[in-house]
């Protein structure tokens, strides 16, 4: 037997490989209504048939290293949507929305400066949240030698009093910060620690002089950003139809992870290469992004942009320290052009690092049931009908693959990114048709019986080997991708070389027919 449960606010259920059963009342409350990523899981007893399942290798083929799994009895298609859970478990759902009264929002700020000493400044805003009741305040607040920043949220009251304070902070002096409304609590709980690197990126941000204003790009207002759009309009497209346009050429780059371009991005700016943003060209490497591949670091104005902006003030200096002259970043990111100049040259949702996980270019921050947002590709598994956001990670932990697709594809295939992943032996978390975040395990099963199904199949690979697998997997990635663009020029060299050649016979046979006949 296989567990898949397909919810939606009010609805749960089990679904196995024969039958449907509707959940019980008290387990259908602790999925569906509980807000408390650390609350009660489901009682061993519910899930003590999930442990006979064989496991066997069978390869997933959504396109990442996958571990390998599978059941040795193949899985009948489950069944469709869910009826509406039992009163127990509605009465449930109108207690978690009782406890998220409130005005919450998310706050988010970065800032790149000098720190002496990291572990103090961290003992210190340690010492204002708890001195001061902010227990609200969740996310991730990372300090570092260089500056601090927070994707982070609460009780508007705790986050405007909290960045109040840490604005006071001589060391922050300036800072700039935003604030959106959201429909509840954003993240599940505080991460506030020390962190050598605010943002992930090859070789580190020590060697990076990002806490010179100098050595970082030319920051724009968000009227500023829009105007050099237009600008780019005109050059990028006569650039495009193969005219010789005076100035310099303009590249937008986007300095985010791939899957976040797919939920929205700027005209112009192609698709990042690199899966994730720590992929990126770093520290200790000759090479430079795609887009900035054969360009005049003199002559070529580069437009960098991201969610907030940390990622690209970090990367602009180490682009300075490359050569490039015309750097420009968006001040604020994207979310504060959006609010401020709204969806012009803007292409689908933005993408978001908290539990709302999408936002509209209006970033209201509220999502209706079973609402999606356009994203700015089709889905990704039939390739047709458009996507709807926010993305989703496969319901085979395993897998976890964050894919993006149309409601379809996502209840055809049960939550899973792809046919093979339907049949894995790992299918107990919740499947997410709407999206969201997954808790612990602890929230879908009794950690003490899940165990030897979590265990199955667990590497006991070292977290360092790993990490060094997968940095090689990149870098032959990148190498298989430049090879092939390499392949692709080389062929289009020799079709070009093919037509002068047929252009020049014609002429040539052209020109000798109308020489007279020598007789």
């Amino acid at each position: 037997m296989q567990l898949f449960s397909h919810t939606s606010k009010l609805q749960a259920r089990w679904v196995t490989t024969r039958a449907q059963v509707l959940l019980p009342p008290h387990i259908a409350s602790c999925i569906n209504s509980n807000r408390n990523r650390n609350s009660s899981s489901l009682p061993s007893s519910s899930i003590s048939q999930l442990l006979h399942a064989q496991v066997q290798p069978v390869s997933c083929c959504s396109g990442s290293r996958r571990w390998q799994h599978s059941v040795a009895a193949a899985a009948v298609e489950a069944a469709e949507a869910a009826e509406e859970a039992a009163a127990g478990g509605a009465a449930a759902a109108v207690e978690g929305e009782q406890q998220l009264a409130g005005d919450w929002t998310v706050l988010n700020f970065y800032h790149l400066v000098d720190i002496a000493d990291p572990e103090e400044m961290l003992a210190r805003h340690k010492a204002f949240i708890a001195s001061n009741g902010l227990d609200s305040i969740c996310g991730r607040i990372y300090i570092s030698a260089q500056g601090i920043n927070c994707q982070g949220g609460g009780l508007r009251e705790h986050a405007e009093a909290y960045v109040a304070w840490v604005a006071a902070q001589p060391e922050f002096s300036g800072l700039f910060h935003t604030l959106w409304p959201t429909a509840g609590p954003a993240f599940p709980k505080l991460r506030l620690k020390y962190k050598p690197n605010l943002i992930s990126l090859a070789g580190g941000m020590a060697a990076i002089p990002c806490t010179d204003p100098a050595m970082r790009a030319t920051p724009l207002q968000p009227q500023q950003w829009r105007e050099k759009l237009d600008a780019a309009d005109a050059v990028n497209a006569a650039v495009a139809a193969g005219a010789e346009v005076p100035g310099k050429r303009v590249v937008v780059m986007d300095l985010r992870n791939d899957y976040e371009w797919d939920a929205g991005h700027f005209d112009w700016a192609p698709r990042p290469d690199e899966e994730v943003f720590a992929e990126t060209p770093g520290v200790g490497e000759d090479s430079v992004p795609t887009p900035l591949k054969g360009t005049d670091p003199e002559n070529t104005e580069v437009m960098m942009y991201c969610t907030g902006g940390i990622r690209c003030d970090v990367y602009s200096a180490l682009l300075r320290q490359k050569g490039f002259k015309n750097l420009y970043t968006l001040h604020g990111g994207i979310q504060h052009y959006l609010k401020e100049e709204g969806s012009e040259h803007w292409q689908g949702s933005l993408f978001v690092f908290d539990g709302r996980m999408a936002v509209n270019p209006a970033l209201d921050g509220k999502l209706q049931e079973g609402e999606g947002l356009p994203a700015a590709v089709p889905c990704s598994m039939c390739g047709e009908a458009p996507a709807a956001l926010p993305h989703v990670n496969c319901a085979n932990i395993d897998c976890n693959e964050l894919f993006i697709a149309c409601n379809a594809c996502k209840t055809k295939f049960h939550g899973c990114c792809c046919e093979a992943c339907q049949s894995a032996p790992r299918l107990l978390r919740p499947i997410k048709i709407n999206g969201g975040n997954y808790g612990a395990w602890g929230n879908y099963a009794d950690r003490d019986s899940l165990s030897p199904v979590i265990a199955t199949g667990r590497s006991h690979e070292g977290r360092v080997a790993r990490r060094a697998r997968r940095r090689e997997a990149q870098q032959a990635k990148r190498e298989e991708i430049m090879e092939q663009r390499k392949e692709l020029r080389a062929a289009i060299r020799a079709a070009v070389r093919a037509a002068e050649e047929a252009d020049a016979a014609q002429t040539a046979a052209a020109e000798a027919a109308k020489q007279p006949a020598v007789a």
